[in-house]
């Protein structure tokens, strides 16, 4: 039988001290290659399927429509992880799609703990009671939930609200830390303070994301410049009166200032910030230290290239060339996305992102029981 089409529980057991590990060797691989001026892809985005059972109206990868698309082989998946590891991979973020659709995911997260490498997972909760015994190895799990349950599920559609508290639950009860991810769009920015109130009150970190290139079909869903400039606003607002938001003020002190519409550029090369005098931008890291593999092997600098980014298969050439291809070609300098300049603070060395950082890592490490 095919590996793809089994179903079993976990047999890596995770602890905290497992997990404590896990985290510190990532920062040191990270911290050895900056100071050593190395180009390592330590993080990587894997996306693992290309199916979903949400068809959220603003998703830029259109996955609930890619159905007839063929997925990784479980095999094709164990091999991709041998070479991100050789290349010096410490941390993967599991991505999709819907990643609990895949029937052998408990199978992959293990093959990935047993390296010893840093395993955070992405779901919108739907399967996570259902499945979480074959995940409860992954250091984190991260559900996706955009506000209210009316806000929320204008963008996720009907049931999602229900289906990312459940799943908020279902980990929590089963001791695995819970981050949330919240896509702000027209519909739901003014949720702010109820999502920060509710990670306050079920203790999870929440994080904070604008929409970017919605679909047409989402264009109700576009934030204009001030509702986004509220929004910095408003996420400070919360996260200086103590709330549990992981979102830095740096980042969002930078989307602010963005000098242009962001529902127009989303990204600036070096000849765009010669032209703007006195704009400091966040130096991003992506494409040199941070990579992100699509479900069709493609591998791109970060989910903002994927339709501008002349990307090639690593199924084809190998993960090494298709990883040095985007380290060539790779002209983006800066953009305004808060969870990229999150982890671009953090690439490189902010002191007082690494702080938060390594501060935010031990207490969610305690939070696994």
């Amino acid at each position: 039988m095919n590996s793809l089409q089994t179903n079993r529980p976990a047999h890596y057991k995770q602890n905290r001290m497992k997990t404590l590990w896990a985290r510190g060797q990532y920062f040191l691989s990270l911290l050895k290659v900056r100071l050593l001026k190395q180009d390592v892809p330590v993080i990587c985005v894997l996306v693992v399927n290309n199916k979903c059972n949400f068809d959220c109206k603003y998703c830029f990868g259109d996955y609930y429509n890619r159905r007839s698309e063929v997925d990784y082989s479980t095999e094709e998946l164990k091999d991709l992880i041998d070479q991100l590891y050789t290349l010096g991979n410490r941390y993967l973020n599991i991505h999709g799609g819907e990643t609990l659709l895949r029937k052998d995911v408990g199978e992959i997260v293990d093959y990935i703990k047993s390296k010893g490498i840093y395993c955070c997972l992405i779901t919108n909760g739907a399967l996570l009671r259902k499945k979480i015994d074959e995940v409860r190895q992954v250091d984190n799990i991260t559900i996706s939930l955009d506000g209210t349950k009316e806000h929320n599920d204008i963008n996720r559609g009907a049931g999602a609200y229900d289906a990312a508290m459940d799943g908020i639950k279902a980990a929590q009860e089963a001791g695995i830390p819970v981050r949330v991810s919240a896509t702000l769009t027209a519909h739901s920015y003014q949720d702010i303070g109820y999502l920060s109130e509710l990670a306050k009150e079920m203790n999870f970190s929440l994080f904070f994301s604008i929409l970017f290139k919605p679909l047409p079909r989402a264009k109700d869903c576009e934030m204009s410049n001030e509702q986004i400039a509220w929004s910095m606003d408003e996420i400070l607002r919360y996260k200086k009166l103590g709330y549990p938001v992981f979102t830095s003020e740096m980042a969002l002190n930078f989307a602010k200032a963005w000098p242009y519409s962001q529902n127009d550029v989303h990204f600036m090369r070096e000849e765009d910030v010669k032209k703007l005098d006195g704009f400091k931008p966040i130096k991003c890291f992506y494409g040199s230290i941070k990579f992100t593999i699509e479900a069709d092997g493609r591998v791109y600098p970060c989910f903002l290239w994927t339709d501008d980014f002349d990307a090639l298969n690593w199924k084809e050439v190998g993960v090494k060339k298709a990883i040095e291809h985007v380290r060539k070609t790779n002209d983006c300098v800066s953009c305004p996305a808060l969870s990229q300049n999150d982890h671009n603070l953090l690439l490189g060395l902010n002191f007082k992102q690494v702080v938060l950082i390594i501060k935010d890592q031990f207490l969610e490490a305690f939070r696994r029981t």
